[in-house]
């Protein structure tokens, strides 16, 4: 907006509002955007931007991504490009990606058409653009020619180019997570010079926890922490004060490794090295941002919904959804087709229809517990040491335990509401043996597929879910046709 400095240029805040970004509630963020929506229908889009230009860039950048398409572009209409520009550099890369996905490349373009090349070549750089939407960085390149051929005197026309090499590496790798701008100083070096290396990097050296200490041919040392760089004397050599790194990662490194690396070890920051040569660093904020993102691609990939957003384009959801609900349907059947084969005994005894699901359902829930533990537990690498043999024999012992509980509940209640012991007896049993299976199955399906290769988290819950269906009904209703003469 007309009058605001360039955020850009070292200033923290919008307009002067350095002081007043404090951190709000879910509660009151939905609020602020209740009345943002309002006040734009109202086609008052100047109050609007008033209401959200003093908050936090993460709680802006939420409000705005969340309006619909029409009130986003005229909110964004009425922000500056500056401000545009730094509130998707001041938000996590994470959220600021989506954020930018949504804007779409048209918006970017002509936002980023407004402001210095070297400042839309800084904000473009921090979207996670490979894990968001592949072509959304390229597309946006493309309707920016001033970032191909101006000349600044901070890069040259050579340098703007290497922008488009990040976009070669491989999706929700290192690579797509690294910044190429980092601190870092030869080992036989001075603390002074360390120090230096920090002053190019500009408001960004806030974000870095550690300068690199570098080897005579530009091999990976040590690191230096910043408490460390703070207390040493001057004229002290790097080399005394530097600490081993724990570990590195190479551009291809899946995300998930990095956030194993992340959680595992605490680290703040992971440098990325290829042939010998850090080429990149992985900042604290990527890291934790790249946990979030396995941990979140994890739950999403066991519902069949990975990919999909709350407010996407219904033919996202389509896609993502239909595949696997008709898987589902197939296993259906394959159940319907286990009960098809009782049905003289089901003729004979209508009551067994009404206690089906419940067999399977319970089943299928004890067997999903299992699943998911299993599965969280693979993801956070804590099965490390753990075999497989002991995994299956503690969830068959909590079957059983389960079973024995759940079979006597459903049987006595089977008693209280039919009067007949003996389906109770037969429910409890059925219900006993499905909850041993639905354990041991739970953990041992995605044991299994992952030792062939394929991914626990997409395929197991279809597989768990149709064998304790399958099973529940075979052992009902075949237990009750063994023993019909006690139920009738």
């Amino acid at each position: 907006m007309a009058g605001e400095r360039d955020p850009s240029e070292g200033a923290p805040g919008l307009g002067g509002a350095l002081g007043r970004q404090q951190a709000i509630t879910l509660d009151r963020a939905a609020e602020i955007a209740r009345e943002v929506r309002d006040l734009i229908n109202a086609g008052q889009e100047l109050r609007a931007f008033e209401r959200v230009r003093h908050l936090h860039p993460a709680d802006m950048g939420a409000i705005v991504a969340g309006l619909p398409r029409a009130s986003r572009d005229a909110m964004l209409g009425v922000m500056s490009p500056d401000t545009v520009a730094w509130m998707l550099r001041q938000m996590n890369p994470v959220e600021a990606g989506r954020l930018g996905a949504r804007i779409g490349s048209g918006m970017l373009s002509l936002v980023f058409r407004q402001v210095r090349p070297q400042l839309a070549l800084e904000t473009l750089r921090r979207l996670p653009h490979l894990r968001v939407r592949p072509q959304l960085a390229l597309e946006t390149l493309r309707r920016l020619p001033h970032l191909r051929l101006h000349r600044t005197e901070a890069s040259s026309v050579e340098d703007t180019l290497e922008f488009t090499e990040p976009l070669a590496h491989e999706p929700n790798a290192a690579g797509s997570l690294m910044v190429a701008a980092f601190p870092a100083v030869g080992v036989e070096d001075p603390v002074e010079a360390a120090r230096e290396s920090l002053r190019p990097l500009g408001e960004d050296r806030n974000k870095f926890t550690h300068v690199l200490a570098l080897g005579g041919s530009g091999e990976l040392i040590g690191h230096i922490s910043m408490a460390d760089l703070a207390l040493a004397e001057n004229g002290t050599g790097v080399r005394a004060v530097a600490a081993p790194i724990v570990a590195t990662v190479g551009v291809n490194t899946p995300m998930e490794e990095c956030a194993r690396l992340q959680r595992h070890y605490n680290l703040t920051q992971l440098p990325v090295v290829e042939d010998g040569q850090v080429i990149g660093v992985i900042l604290s904020e990527s890291l934790l941002s790249a946990a979030v993102e396995a941990d979140t691609r994890q739950m999403m990939q066991v519902a069949s919904v990975e990919g999909e957003v709350v407010d996407g384009p219904v033919i996202d959801s389509l896609r993502t959804r239909l595949p696997w609900l008709t898987v589902n349907l197939a296993t259906t059947f394959l159940a319907a087709a286990t009960v098809s084969l009782f049905e003289s005994t089901l003729t004979q005894v209508v009551v067994l229809a009404a206690f089906l699901p419940v067999v399977a359902g319970q089943g299928g829930i004890g067997g999903t517990q299992t699943l998911t533990l299993i599965v969280r537990a693979m993801a956070l690498g804590e099965l490390v040491g753990v075999g497989a043999g002991r995994i299956l024999f503690r969830e068959a012992i909590l079957g059983i335990l389960h079973g024995v509980w759940l079979g006597i509940l459903v049987a006595v209640i089977a008693v209280i509401w039919k009067q007949n012991l003996g389906l109770g007896l037969v429910l409890g049993i059925a219900m006993f043996g499905n909850m041993l299976i639905a354990g041991s199955v739970g953990a041992a399906v995605p044991l299994f597929l992952r030792k062939i290769g394929v991914d626990p988290a997409v395929a197991s819950a279809v597989i768990v879910t149709t064998i304790t269906d399958v099973f529940g009904f075979l052992l009902f209703l075949g237990i009750a046709s063994a023993a019909i003469s006690l139920i009738q």
